[in-house]
Protein backbone atom coordinates (compact mmCIF):
# COMPACT_ATOMS: atom_id res chain seq x y z
CA UNK A 1 0.00 0.00 0.00
CA UNK A 2 2.76 2.06 1.10
CA UNK A 3 3.76 1.44 -2.74
CA UNK A 4 1.10 2.13 -4.02
CA UNK A 5 0.46 5.75 -2.46
CA UNK A 6 4.29 6.46 -3.61
CA UNK A 7 3.35 6.32 -7.05
CA UNK A 8 -0.15 7.78 -7.15
CA UNK A 9 1.75 10.76 -5.30
CA UNK A 10 4.29 11.09 -8.13
CA UNK A 11 1.66 11.06 -10.72
CA UNK A 12 -0.41 13.67 -9.24
CA UNK A 13 2.83 15.93 -9.18
CA UNK A 14 3.44 15.39 -12.99
CA UNK A 15 0.28 17.12 -14.12
CA UNK A 16 0.77 20.50 -15.61
CA UNK A 17 -0.93 23.13 -14.39
CA UNK A 18 -1.97 22.24 -11.08
CA UNK A 19 -1.85 24.51 -7.92
CA UNK A 20 -0.47 22.07 -6.08
CA UNK A 21 2.98 21.31 -7.97
CA UNK A 22 5.37 20.14 -5.38
CA UNK A 23 3.29 18.77 -2.79
CA UNK A 24 3.82 15.61 -1.13
CA UNK A 25 1.77 14.27 1.19
CA UNK A 26 2.73 13.27 4.27
CA UNK A 27 2.65 9.31 4.08
CA UNK A 28 4.67 9.25 1.27
CA UNK A 29 7.40 11.30 2.80
CA UNK A 30 7.72 8.53 5.64
CA UNK A 31 7.33 5.40 3.13
CA UNK A 32 10.43 6.95 1.31
CA UNK A 33 12.36 7.62 4.21
CA UNK A 34 11.32 3.45 6.10
CA UNK A 35 11.86 1.86 2.47
CA UNK A 36 15.19 0.67 2.59
CA UNK A 37 15.67 -0.41 6.27
CA UNK A 38 12.75 -3.12 5.01
CA UNK A 39 14.50 -3.93 2.25
CA UNK A 40 17.62 -4.51 3.46
CA UNK A 41 15.83 -6.16 6.69
CA UNK A 42 13.87 -8.53 3.58
CA UNK A 43 17.56 -9.01 2.16
CA UNK A 44 19.05 -9.93 5.55
CA UNK A 45 16.27 -12.70 6.08
CA UNK A 46 16.37 -14.33 2.90
CA UNK A 47 19.93 -14.84 3.14
CA UNK A 48 19.91 -16.09 6.68
CA UNK A 49 17.38 -18.62 4.90
CA UNK A 50 19.66 -19.31 2.06
CA UNK A 51 22.54 -19.98 4.79
CA UNK A 52 20.45 -22.38 6.48
CA UNK A 53 19.34 -24.27 3.67
CA UNK A 54 23.13 -23.91 1.90
CA UNK A 55 24.31 -25.05 5.34
CA UNK A 56 21.53 -28.18 5.56
CA UNK A 57 22.68 -29.13 2.07
CA UNK A 58 25.66 -29.54 2.72
CA UNK A 59 25.15 -31.46 5.99
CA UNK A 60 23.50 -33.64 3.97
CA UNK A 61 24.51 -34.11 0.71
CA UNK A 62 28.07 -33.96 1.55
CA UNK A 63 28.32 -34.56 5.27
CA UNK A 64 27.19 -38.45 5.98
CA UNK A 65 24.87 -38.02 8.99
CA UNK A 66 21.45 -39.86 10.06
CA UNK A 67 18.18 -38.59 9.56
CA UNK A 68 16.71 -40.19 12.91
CA UNK A 69 18.76 -41.62 15.97
CA UNK A 70 17.51 -43.27 19.36
CA UNK A 71 19.59 -44.27 22.32
CA UNK A 72 18.37 -47.93 22.07
CA UNK A 73 18.70 -51.94 23.84
CA UNK A 74 18.02 -54.91 23.85
CA UNK A 75 14.78 -56.36 26.20
CA UNK A 76 13.76 -59.90 27.23
CA UNK A 77 10.30 -60.98 27.22
CA UNK A 78 8.47 -62.67 30.26
CA UNK A 79 5.52 -64.83 28.90
CA UNK A 80 2.43 -66.49 30.90
CA UNK A 81 3.61 -70.20 31.22
CA UNK A 82 0.05 -70.82 31.76
CA UNK A 83 -3.25 -70.16 32.06
CA UNK A 84 -4.38 -68.03 34.71
CA UNK A 85 -5.07 -65.30 37.02
CA UNK A 86 -2.09 -62.36 37.36
CA UNK A 87 -1.45 -61.44 40.71
CA UNK A 88 1.51 -58.97 40.52
CA UNK A 89 2.61 -55.98 42.70
CA UNK A 90 5.15 -54.75 40.00
CA UNK A 91 3.20 -52.32 37.93
CA UNK A 92 5.14 -49.34 37.15
CA UNK A 93 7.70 -49.20 35.03
CA UNK A 94 11.11 -48.33 34.98
CA UNK A 95 11.61 -50.15 38.24
CA UNK A 96 15.18 -51.78 38.79
CA UNK A 97 14.50 -55.79 38.82
CA UNK A 98 16.86 -58.43 38.91
CA UNK A 99 17.62 -61.83 37.43
CA UNK A 100 15.71 -65.06 38.80
CA UNK A 101 13.80 -62.07 41.44
CA UNK A 102 9.60 -62.56 41.61
CA UNK A 103 7.63 -59.79 39.69
CA UNK A 104 4.29 -61.62 39.77
CA UNK A 105 2.56 -64.80 39.57
CA UNK A 106 -0.48 -66.58 37.68
CA UNK A 107 -2.48 -68.85 39.09
CA UNK A 108 -5.12 -71.07 37.84
CA UNK A 109 -8.37 -71.53 39.62
CA UNK A 110 -10.03 -74.23 37.47
CA UNK A 111 -6.59 -76.90 37.70
CA UNK A 112 -7.85 -80.08 37.48
CA UNK A 113 -7.22 -82.11 40.85
CA UNK A 114 -9.49 -84.95 39.74
CA UNK A 115 -6.09 -87.05 40.58
CA UNK A 116 -5.16 -85.73 43.32
CA UNK A 117 -8.64 -86.08 45.14
CA UNK A 118 -8.73 -89.72 44.08
CA UNK A 119 -5.42 -90.35 45.71
CA UNK A 120 -6.05 -88.65 48.50
CA UNK A 121 -9.28 -91.14 48.90
CA UNK A 122 -6.83 -94.18 48.07
CA UNK A 123 -4.53 -93.00 50.94
CA UNK A 124 -7.42 -92.54 53.31
CA UNK A 125 -8.87 -95.62 52.40
CA UNK A 126 -5.65 -97.59 52.98
CA UNK A 127 -4.76 -95.62 56.26
CA UNK A 128 -8.11 -97.56 57.79
CA UNK A 129 -7.43 -100.74 56.57
CA UNK A 130 -4.22 -100.76 58.16
CA UNK A 131 -5.61 -99.12 60.96
CA UNK A 132 -8.57 -102.03 61.32
CA UNK A 133 -5.87 -104.91 60.56
CA UNK A 134 -3.25 -103.56 63.46
CA UNK A 135 -6.29 -103.63 66.02
CA UNK A 136 -7.02 -106.71 64.33
CA UNK A 137 -3.91 -108.05 64.93
CA UNK A 138 -3.43 -106.99 68.42
CA UNK A 139 -6.61 -108.86 68.96
CA UNK A 140 -5.23 -112.60 67.76
CA UNK A 141 -1.88 -111.94 69.81
CA UNK A 142 -4.00 -111.23 72.89
CA UNK A 143 -6.23 -114.19 72.36
CA UNK A 144 -2.74 -116.02 71.35
CA UNK A 145 -1.41 -115.26 74.31
CA UNK A 146 -4.92 -116.10 76.48
CA UNK A 147 -4.24 -119.74 74.74
CA UNK A 148 -0.73 -119.90 75.41
CA UNK A 149 -1.46 -119.45 79.04
CA UNK A 150 -4.55 -122.08 79.02
CA UNK A 151 -1.93 -124.40 77.11
CA UNK A 152 0.46 -123.85 79.57
CA UNK A 153 -1.45 -124.35 82.43
CA UNK A 154 -2.34 -127.74 80.94
CA UNK A 155 0.55 -128.51 80.56
CA UNK A 156 2.32 -128.18 83.67
CA UNK A 157 -1.13 -130.06 85.33
CA UNK A 158 -0.70 -132.86 83.01
CA UNK A 159 3.08 -133.02 83.93
CA UNK A 160 2.17 -133.38 87.48
CA UNK A 161 -0.75 -135.81 86.66
CA UNK A 162 1.78 -138.14 84.98
CA UNK A 163 4.45 -137.76 87.79
CA UNK A 164 2.39 -138.63 90.41
CA UNK A 165 0.77 -141.65 87.91
CA UNK A 166 4.42 -142.90 87.60
CA UNK A 167 4.66 -142.57 91.56
CA UNK A 168 1.72 -144.76 91.96
CA UNK A 169 3.19 -146.95 89.46
CA UNK A 170 6.48 -147.91 91.45
CA UNK A 171 4.16 -148.31 95.03
CA UNK A 172 2.02 -150.58 92.80
CA UNK A 173 5.78 -152.43 91.86
CA UNK A 174 6.70 -151.80 94.57
CA UNK A 175 3.66 -153.94 96.66
CA UNK A 176 4.06 -156.83 93.34
CA UNK A 177 7.53 -157.12 94.15
CA UNK A 178 6.43 -157.65 98.03
CA UNK A 179 3.58 -160.40 97.15
CA UNK A 180 5.83 -162.11 94.80
CA UNK A 181 8.07 -162.61 97.61
CA UNK A 182 5.40 -164.05 99.74
CA UNK A 183 4.15 -166.22 97.05
CA UNK A 184 7.86 -167.49 96.72
CA UNK A 185 8.53 -167.83 100.46
CA UNK A 186 4.97 -169.69 100.95
CA UNK A 187 6.01 -171.74 97.81
CA UNK A 188 9.42 -172.85 99.32
CA UNK A 189 7.57 -173.76 102.62
CA UNK A 190 4.91 -175.79 101.15
CA UNK A 191 7.86 -177.84 98.55
CA UNK A 192 9.15 -178.50 102.44
CA UNK A 193 6.18 -179.85 103.53
CA UNK A 194 4.77 -181.83 100.14
CA UNK A 195 8.00 -183.40 100.68
CA UNK A 196 7.68 -184.90 103.91
CA UNK A 197 3.84 -185.35 103.29
CA UNK A 198 2.40 -183.04 105.30
CA UNK A 199 0.60 -180.92 102.66
CA UNK A 200 -1.95 -182.42 100.28
CA UNK A 201 -1.00 -181.97 96.53
CA UNK A 202 -3.92 -179.48 95.95
CA UNK A 203 -2.43 -177.13 98.86
CA UNK A 204 1.10 -177.25 97.06
CA UNK A 205 -0.48 -176.43 94.00
CA UNK A 206 -2.30 -173.47 94.97
CA UNK A 207 0.89 -172.19 96.59
CA UNK A 208 2.56 -172.79 93.19
CA UNK A 209 -0.11 -170.58 91.38
CA UNK A 210 0.22 -167.99 93.68
CA UNK A 211 4.11 -167.54 93.31
CA UNK A 212 3.05 -167.70 89.45
CA UNK A 213 0.71 -165.19 89.92
CA UNK A 214 2.66 -163.03 92.17
CA UNK A 215 5.27 -162.70 89.55
CA UNK A 216 2.98 -161.53 86.37
CA UNK A 217 1.33 -158.92 88.75
CA UNK A 218 5.76 -157.89 89.34
CA UNK A 219 6.28 -157.97 85.62
CA UNK A 220 2.60 -155.71 85.05
CA UNK A 221 3.40 -153.20 87.54
CA UNK A 222 6.83 -152.96 85.70
CA UNK A 223 5.41 -152.46 82.37
CA UNK A 224 2.78 -149.73 84.10
CA UNK A 225 6.02 -148.12 85.29
CA UNK A 226 7.13 -147.58 82.28
CA UNK A 227 4.18 -146.27 79.82
CA UNK A 228 3.88 -143.84 82.70
CA UNK A 229 7.03 -142.71 82.09
CA UNK A 230 7.38 -142.99 78.43
CA UNK A 231 4.31 -140.63 78.83
CA UNK A 232 5.82 -137.72 81.81
CA UNK A 233 8.83 -137.43 79.35
CA UNK A 234 6.00 -136.84 76.53
CA UNK A 235 4.33 -134.59 78.71
CA UNK A 236 7.23 -132.62 80.12
CA UNK A 237 8.14 -132.22 76.04
CA UNK A 238 4.88 -131.04 74.90
CA UNK A 239 3.36 -134.12 73.90
CA UNK A 240 0.50 -135.96 75.73
CA UNK A 241 0.26 -139.81 75.01
CA UNK A 242 -3.25 -141.29 75.73
CA UNK A 243 -6.20 -142.57 74.29
CA UNK A 244 -9.49 -140.78 72.91
CA UNK A 245 -7.79 -136.95 72.69
CA UNK A 246 -5.34 -135.69 70.59
CA UNK A 247 -1.43 -135.07 71.06
CA UNK A 248 -1.66 -131.55 72.30
CA UNK A 249 -4.74 -129.96 73.94
CA UNK A 250 -7.35 -127.54 71.84
CA UNK A 251 -6.12 -124.73 73.68
CA UNK A 252 -2.24 -125.40 72.00
CA UNK A 253 -3.79 -125.83 68.67
CA UNK A 254 -6.00 -122.68 69.20
CA UNK A 255 -2.84 -120.64 69.95
CA UNK A 256 -1.06 -122.18 66.40
CA UNK A 257 -3.93 -121.26 64.70
CA UNK A 258 -3.36 -117.87 66.23
CA UNK A 259 0.10 -117.66 65.18
CA UNK A 260 -0.81 -118.62 61.43
CA UNK A 261 -3.64 -115.96 61.15
CA UNK A 262 -1.19 -113.27 63.03
CA UNK A 263 1.41 -113.90 60.44
CA UNK A 264 -1.13 -113.35 57.90
CA UNK A 265 -2.81 -110.22 58.77
CA UNK A 266 1.22 -108.65 59.80
CA UNK A 267 2.34 -109.75 55.82
CA UNK A 268 -1.20 -108.11 54.77
CA UNK A 269 -0.05 -105.09 56.78
CA UNK A 270 2.99 -105.08 55.36
CA UNK A 271 1.57 -105.08 52.30
CA UNK A 272 -0.64 -102.13 52.59
CA UNK A 273 2.10 -100.28 54.52
CA UNK A 274 3.94 -100.45 51.11
CA UNK A 275 0.76 -99.40 49.44
CA UNK A 276 0.54 -96.42 51.86
CA UNK A 277 3.99 -95.65 50.91
CA UNK A 278 3.22 -95.85 47.24
CA UNK A 279 0.28 -94.10 47.20
CA UNK A 280 2.11 -91.38 49.50
CA UNK A 281 4.85 -90.68 47.14
CA UNK A 282 2.30 -90.53 44.14
CA UNK A 283 0.23 -88.56 45.83
CA UNK A 284 3.37 -86.12 46.69
CA UNK A 285 4.07 -85.98 42.79
CA UNK A 286 0.98 -85.18 42.08
CA UNK A 287 0.41 -82.45 44.62
CA UNK A 288 3.80 -80.91 43.47
CA UNK A 289 2.34 -81.31 39.47
CA UNK A 290 -0.99 -79.63 40.43
CA UNK A 291 0.82 -76.68 41.43
CA UNK A 292 2.91 -76.78 39.10
CA UNK A 293 0.03 -76.33 37.08
CA UNK A 294 -2.55 -73.99 39.08
CA UNK A 295 0.17 -71.65 40.44
CA UNK A 296 3.49 -70.86 38.14
CA UNK A 297 6.23 -67.64 39.31
CA UNK A 298 6.89 -64.89 36.71
CA UNK A 299 10.81 -64.15 37.40
CA UNK A 300 12.84 -61.46 35.70
CA UNK A 301 14.79 -63.21 33.11
CA UNK A 302 18.06 -60.66 33.16
CA UNK A 303 19.55 -57.75 35.52
CA UNK A 304 17.51 -54.43 34.52
CA UNK A 305 14.23 -52.08 33.96
CA UNK A 306 10.87 -53.17 33.83
CA UNK A 307 10.21 -51.30 30.47
CA UNK A 308 6.68 -52.39 29.65
CA UNK A 309 3.38 -53.77 32.09
CA UNK A 310 1.04 -55.70 29.79
CA UNK A 311 -1.12 -57.07 32.09
CA UNK A 312 -2.59 -55.84 35.02
CA UNK A 313 -3.39 -57.14 38.43
CA UNK A 314 -6.38 -59.91 38.19
CA UNK A 315 -6.55 -60.32 34.33
CA UNK A 316 -6.86 -63.62 33.18
CA UNK A 317 -4.13 -64.57 30.40
CA UNK A 318 -3.80 -66.93 28.19
CA UNK A 319 -0.59 -69.28 27.98
CA UNK A 320 2.33 -67.61 26.01
CA UNK A 321 0.79 -64.27 26.23
CA UNK A 322 3.29 -61.56 26.37
CA UNK A 323 2.97 -59.78 30.19
CA UNK A 324 6.28 -57.93 30.90
CA UNK A 325 9.09 -56.98 29.04
CA UNK A 326 12.84 -56.48 31.21
CA UNK A 327 15.09 -53.34 29.44
CA UNK A 328 18.55 -54.89 29.79
CA UNK A 329 20.87 -51.87 29.90
CA UNK A 330 24.27 -53.64 29.27
CA UNK A 331 23.04 -53.87 25.63
CA UNK A 332 22.82 -49.90 25.05
CA UNK A 333 23.08 -49.15 21.53
CA UNK A 334 22.11 -46.24 19.21
CA UNK A 335 19.86 -47.36 16.34
CA UNK A 336 19.59 -44.87 13.36
CA UNK A 337 17.52 -44.12 10.06
CA UNK A 338 20.02 -43.04 7.41
CA UNK A 339 19.53 -42.46 3.44
CA UNK A 340 19.79 -45.25 0.47
CA UNK A 341 23.33 -43.77 -0.32
CA UNK A 342 24.55 -43.39 2.89
CA UNK A 343 23.13 -47.12 3.66
CA UNK A 344 25.02 -48.78 0.95
CA UNK A 345 28.43 -46.73 1.67
CA UNK A 346 28.48 -47.73 5.05
CA UNK A 347 30.70 -50.87 6.68
CA UNK A 348 30.97 -52.47 9.70
CA UNK A 349 33.54 -50.78 11.96
CA UNK A 350 33.38 -47.26 10.38
CA UNK A 351 33.69 -44.84 13.21
CA UNK A 352 30.55 -42.47 13.92
CA UNK A 353 29.87 -39.55 16.62
CA UNK A 354 26.76 -39.78 18.41
CA UNK A 355 25.73 -35.99 19.67
CA UNK A 356 22.61 -36.06 21.96
CA UNK A 357 20.12 -33.96 21.27
CA UNK A 358 19.93 -30.65 22.62
CA UNK A 359 23.22 -30.57 24.93
CA UNK A 360 26.72 -30.99 23.93
CA UNK A 361 26.96 -34.64 25.14
CA UNK A 362 29.04 -36.69 22.76
CA UNK A 363 30.31 -40.11 22.34
CA UNK A 364 32.55 -42.21 19.83
CA UNK A 365 31.91 -45.16 18.63
CA UNK A 366 31.73 -47.88 15.19
CA UNK A 367 28.72 -49.37 12.83
CA UNK A 368 28.11 -52.42 14.59
CA UNK A 369 25.66 -54.06 12.33
CA UNK A 370 23.14 -52.84 9.22
CA UNK A 371 20.06 -53.35 8.81
CA UNK A 372 17.90 -54.19 11.52
CA UNK A 373 14.50 -55.64 10.14
CA UNK A 374 15.21 -58.98 11.23
CA UNK A 375 16.18 -58.38 14.97
CA UNK A 376 14.02 -55.10 15.66
CA UNK A 377 10.93 -57.07 17.86
CA UNK A 378 14.34 -57.59 20.49
CA UNK A 379 14.55 -53.63 20.83
CA UNK A 380 12.84 -51.47 23.05
CA UNK A 381 12.09 -48.92 20.23
CA UNK A 382 11.34 -51.06 17.48
CA UNK A 383 13.14 -49.46 13.84
CA UNK A 384 10.37 -49.14 10.99
CA UNK A 385 10.90 -51.67 8.23
CA UNK A 386 10.85 -49.51 5.20
CA UNK A 387 13.73 -47.76 6.91
CA UNK A 388 17.77 -48.09 6.34
CA UNK A 389 18.76 -48.62 9.94
CA UNK A 390 21.98 -49.09 11.54
CA UNK A 391 23.00 -50.18 15.23
CA UNK A 392 25.66 -48.16 16.86
CA UNK A 393 27.75 -49.52 19.17
CA UNK A 394 29.48 -46.55 21.89
CA UNK A 395 31.89 -47.98 24.18
CA UNK A 396 31.68 -44.46 26.01
CA UNK A 397 27.59 -44.70 26.28
CA UNK A 398 27.92 -47.38 29.25
CA UNK A 399 29.98 -45.35 31.20
CA UNK A 400 27.94 -42.08 31.04
CA UNK A 401 25.84 -41.45 34.10
CA UNK A 402 23.36 -39.33 32.30
CA UNK A 403 22.98 -41.23 28.80
CA UNK A 404 24.09 -44.78 30.10
CA UNK A 405 20.32 -45.75 30.38
CA UNK A 406 18.27 -43.56 28.80
CA UNK A 407 16.06 -45.56 25.97
CA UNK A 408 14.35 -42.97 24.00
CA UNK A 409 17.08 -40.45 23.74
CA UNK A 410 16.98 -38.95 20.55
CA UNK A 411 19.77 -37.38 18.89
CA UNK A 412 22.36 -36.74 15.54
CA UNK A 413 25.05 -39.92 14.22
CA UNK A 414 27.41 -38.49 12.34
CA UNK A 415 29.40 -40.62 10.23
CA UNK A 416 33.61 -39.68 10.17
CA UNK A 417 35.10 -39.49 6.93
CA UNK A 418 33.87 -38.09 3.85
CA UNK A 419 32.82 -34.14 4.22
CA UNK A 420 34.79 -34.04 8.12
CA UNK A 421 37.59 -31.78 6.73
CA UNK A 422 37.42 -28.14 8.64
CA UNK A 423 34.84 -27.06 6.66
CA UNK A 424 32.89 -29.77 7.45
CA UNK A 425 33.47 -29.17 11.00
CA UNK A 426 32.54 -25.42 10.71
CA UNK A 427 29.17 -25.99 8.90
CA UNK A 428 28.48 -28.62 11.54
CA UNK A 429 29.15 -26.61 14.19
CA UNK A 430 27.46 -23.52 13.06
CA UNK A 431 24.58 -25.73 12.52
CA UNK A 432 24.98 -26.63 16.11
CA UNK A 433 24.58 -23.47 16.95
CA UNK A 434 22.02 -22.22 15.29
CA UNK A 435 19.76 -25.21 16.89
CA UNK A 436 19.80 -27.29 13.96
CA UNK A 437 22.32 -30.49 15.06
Amino acid sequence: MTHMSLEIGRSLNAIPGSETAGWVPPAGLAGARNLPWRRIAKFGIGAALLGVGALTTYQQVVVRVSREAVINARVASVRAPMDGIVKTATTTPGRTVQAGASIGIIEDPMADDARVFQLQQDTQATERERNALARRAADLKQARSDAEGQAEAYRVGRVRQDELRVEEARASLSAAMARESDANAAQGRGATLHAHGYMADAAYERAQHAREVAQQDKIAAGKRLETLTVELEAARKGTYLGDNYNDVPSSFQRARELTVRIEETQATLDQLARKDETLTAQLAAEQKRLVARSTASLAAPIDGNLWTVQAASGEYVRKGQELFTVLDCSTVVVTASVSERDYNELRLGDPVRFRVAGSGREYSGAVSKLGLTSTGRSFAIAPEERRHQVAVQLADLQDSDSDRCAVGRTGEVVFEGQGHGPVGRFVEGVRHLLGLA
